[in-house]
């Protein structure tokens, strides 16, 4: 961007700075990246699926030789599941806690999202509770930031809960 400095022959080159997110819907949800998340999308190749889990627990992919978790995280809010033969692998963090998430649509860019006050974010939803750090605003919708460590941690926690209940 060049500007003109007033009562100048001054100009001068400025650069023009953005926010650039990423985002992606989960059913009627639209979520949104943390700022600096480390992410990286792939079409969903080899999955494999561990008998007896969950089906919210996708499996593991060999990522450049690592074992990587994956969550369907549709499945997880307790919405539609995704179809695995169609859809996306959004990885997100590095070895050794990177892991998984099902998607059916590849993420958009949100270009400068608007953090709400207070007073205008919604009522927290209680499939979000304890994973969204905030919401903002891009172009007349709400989008809920995830909080990508605490589902992670919360899904563990999950196997551990049911692992410590004997089957019946």
């Amino acid at each position: 961007m060049v500007e003109r400095i007033p009562d100048s022959e001054t100009i001068v080159e400025t650069a023009e700075t953005y926010d650039l997110r990423h985002g992606f819907n989960v059913g009627f949800l639209q979520l949104l990246l943390q700022a600096q998340t480390r992410a990286e999308l792939i079409k969903i190749g080899h999955l494999c699926s561990i008998p007896d889990t969950p089906d919210w627990f996708a499996g593991f992919i060999n990522h450049r030789g690592d074992a990587v978790p994956v969550f369907d995280l549709a499945a997880c809010l307790g919405l539609e599941p995704v179809t695995y033969s169609k859809g996306w692998l959004l990885l997100l963090d590095e070895q050794p806690t990177v892991a998984g998430l099902l998607l059916a649509e590849p993420p958009q860019g949100v270009t400068d999202p608007v953090l709400l006050d207070e007073h205008e974010r919604q009522p927290e939803l209680n499939l979000l509770q304890g994973i969204s750090s905030g919401q903002y605003r891009h172009q007349n919708g709400v989008w809920f930031e995830l909080d990508h460590r605490a589902f992670f941690t919360a899904q563990k926690q999950r196997f551990i809960d049911i692992n410590a209940q004997p089957p019946v």
